[in-house]
């Protein structure tokens, strides 16, 4: 070999060497890197032709364990699934407060009964009435904190699907730019470790947000698409667009999130969209979503069972009985029912005037089997009691005493007392109501299919089926100008646009359900618009109704005592009227304790609670349900806390396995560090020979 082979060999040598100690050094260097792949230097022999002339690197590859990858990527978007649940039900039980704290549910409802027990030792005793009062509004103001927040943590939780699409979105935006600049590196024949690190880095972020696979193609280029097929990168960059509503109600009607193509050219989005929910399997955005529009909805839907419970059972007491002295006048709420509706009760009921002495001035039962129509029920009451006016105003019913000086009281009948949806007369118009609500605390509205609807023929309601992050999967506009006149009618278009949806029908009591279809169980009837009014009510068929899970949640808002009760405890109704009394003897007594007594039985009472939430229809007492409604929050909370750590623990389990696979071993590398040395130490010695024996040729020569 001629001694200029061997120089370039050496040359060869020690440039090799050279740019393996600069790879073995920056594996060092970030050893502490998270996500870093360590490099490895591939050597090959130098030729020319046959002819061996040194060495030379063949490739520096990123050392890469495909399929640890893939599973990091799955177990990320499963544990962020439940990280978010967890960590939005952690602050649902600071709401809720714990067991034993004076703000918590079940010790509030405790006290309440409490204070009715003690009310029914001496009913006359006016603390006792305010402590009862008292009571009665903490626990309206706990119900109505607790809805209050629980929006308020659907509020959170749509805050951060906003942020974690901004997340998304800008590391999209990252991994298409080093797409393009990883692909013109290997044209050039370059190996752009460092920016495959960045691009690998940036698709774990997307992972954690959104369940995904990412496929590296042969022109170098990674395409991502959610597992369930959804595009979100491939040759062109995609944004996800949301529109967050503002302020969280009840009412809400959330933005469907949509995916978007952007143009390369002028980097402007497709207004051409693809619904991104439904692509959706896990990862925090599907977990914030779940929460925000099914598990929190849940919750709220819950409270609102139990606290309009409360509140429809304590009227029911109330209203059979009366204030001591009976009150002047007593006037219900706004009920839809106009004069011409058929009555729709049975049994009996009976109506009083009572003078100053709450004796009996007249009075008259009301057989409602001698009767059609509310009309015609109003005109029997006033025809057959002297002294008192019964009076249906706008869907308000009122039963006012003439002179100023006397009072009123409506009796259920003992032996057939009157029913309308289950309830009695003065408690289904609310004439004698202690408590109230933003809405109504039932909608047994006790009308059937066959009754003329009452909204006219000019009103619409837009009606729409949604799931959770606002997919829509069918909507109608409910026409009263082209419907037919009765209920019944009504019901049957609601069927027809809807079918394969939900299925409507009207029961007994006159309560309007739609059933989701098999597969559509988490979605529920919303109105955006409704103009329609009951005749002179202004009742909107959605509100009459109570259509969606927003009038149930609404039951538990603004929960308190009648404004008149708790300005004047002598309003509270705690004894009940003899109707059997004679001339000169009270029908009433103040120290009649039969009202409080029954209100304190209230909480052993067996009723039956409909489904709500993740709770099935239930036959229990107030307090046990209180009990089983937190009880089953709680177990949710464990259960989601449980998941998560499980799934954290084996993303942290798959992160050690490909860290350790693909991660720098400092043995390793020092080892090999000393390798290069030695090598490049080598290949300087054989220059400095050649440089020797080149200074001794030159010196023969001369």
């Amino acid at each position: 070999m001629s001694l200029d082979a061997v120089l370039r060999t050496a040359l060869s040598g020690l440039g090799t060497n050279q740019a393996a100690l600069r790879t073995t050094s920056n594996n060092i260097a970030n050893v502490n890197t998270a996500g870093y792949s360590r490099q490895i230097v591939s050597l090959q022999t130098k030729t020319v032709g046959a002819q061996s002339i040194g060495v030379e690197i063949g490739e520096i590859r990123r050392i890469v364990d495909e399929f640890l990858n893939k599973e990091l990527i799955t177990s990320a978007a499963g544990f962020g699934y439940y990280d978010r649940q967890a960590a939005l039900h952690d602050q649902l039980q600071t709401v809720l407060g714990n067991l034993n704290s004076s703000n918590s549910l079940d010790v509030r409802i405790n006290e309440l009964f409490e204070s009715f027990n003690s009310l029914s030792v001496d009913p006359a005793e006016t603390p006792r009435r305010i402590d009862a009062l008292s009571e009665l509004e903490t626990f309206g103001n706990t119900v109505n904190r607790i809805a209050t927040q629980l929006q308020g943590l659907r509020e959170e939780a749509d805050r951060q699907i906003v942020s974690e699409i901004t997340t998304v979105n800008n590391a999209l935006v990252q991994i298409n730019t080093l797409n393009s600049l990883i692909a013109q590196e290997r044209l050039k024949g370059n190996e752009p470790a460092g920016l495959e690190d960045q691009r690998a880095r940036a698709i774990e972020t997307v992972a954690e947000v959104i369940d995904i696979r990412a496929i590296t193609q042969s022109d170098h280029y990674v395409e991502i698409t959610t597992v369930s097929g959804l595009t979100l990168l491939d040759k062109d960059l995609h944004q996800i667009q949301y529109t967050p509503p503002g302020q969280v109600t009840t009412a809400v009607t959330f933005n469907s999130m949509t995916v978007h193509r952007v143009n390369s050219s002028t980097g402007v989005a497709s207004a051409t969209d693809t619904p991104l929910d439904p692509a959706l399997r896990s990862g925090t955005l599907r977990g914030l979503i779940d929460m925000r529009d099914k598990e929190l909805v849940e919750i709220a839907v819950g409270l609102g069972e139990m606290a309009t419970r409360v509140v429809d059972e304590i009227n029911a007491v109330h209203n059979n009985n009366s204030a001591v002295p009976a009150p002047n006048s007593l006037t219900g709420r706004n009920s839809g029912v106009l004069a011409t509706d058929a009555h729709g009760f049975t049994g009996m009921v009976t109506f009083a005037v009572l003078d100053s002495n709450s004796e009996i001035t007249s009075s008259y039962t009301l057989d409602f089997g001698t009767v059609a129509t509310v009309q015609d029920a109003i005109t029997a009451v006033n025809t057959n009691v002297a002294g008192g006016t019964l009076a249906l105003t706008n869907g308000v019913m009122s039963f006012t005493a003439t002179a100023g000086t006397d009072g009123v009281a409506i009796q259920q009948d003992s032996a057939s007392p009157s029913s309308r949806g289950g309830r009695g007369f003065a408690h289904f118009f609310g004439m004698n109501d202690l408590l109230e609500a933003r809405t109504n605390s039932h909608f047994d509205t006790g009308i059937t299919s066959a009754a003329t609807h009452g909204f006219g023929a000019t009103g619409t309601v837009d009606i729409s089926f949604r799931g959770p992050g606002g997919v829509e999967a069918a909507s109608y506009t409910l026409d009263f100008s082209s419907t037919g006149a009765t209920v019944g009618a009504a019901i049957t278009d609601l069927n027809t646009a809807f079918a394969g949806y939900a299925t409507f029908a009207l029961d007994g009591d006159g309560k309007l359900s739609a059933t989701p279809a098999s597969g559509y169980e988490d979605f529920d009837m919303s109105v955006s618009s409704d103009n329609t009014a009951r005749g002179a009510t202004g009742v909107t068929f959605s509100s009459f109704f109570g259509v969606g899970n927003r009038y149930r949640m609404d039951q538990a808002f603004d929960v308190g005592v009648k404004t008149a009760i708790a300005a004047d405890p002598t309003l509270l109704a705690l004894a009940q009227l003899d109707t059997s009394a004679g001339a000169g003897v009270p029908a009433l007594t103040s120290g009649d304790n039969r009202g409080a007594t029954a209100l304190f039985a209230l909480n052993t009472s067996t009723l039956t609670f409909d489904a709500a939430g993740d709770l099935p229809t239930l036959t229990t007492s107030l307090s046990s349900y209180t009990g089983y409604f937190l009880s089953s929050i709680s177990l949710e909370a464990d259960r989601l806390t449980s998941l998560r750590d499980d799934r954290e623990t084996l993303r942290d389990d798959i992160q050690i396995r490909r860290d350790s696979a693909t991660g720098v071993d400092l043995d390793e590398e020092l080892s090999n560090m000393i390798i290069y040395q030695n090598a490049y130490n080598a290949a300087a010695r054989l220059i400095t020979t050649a440089n020797e024996m080149f200074d001794t040729l030159l010196s023969i020569t001369n």
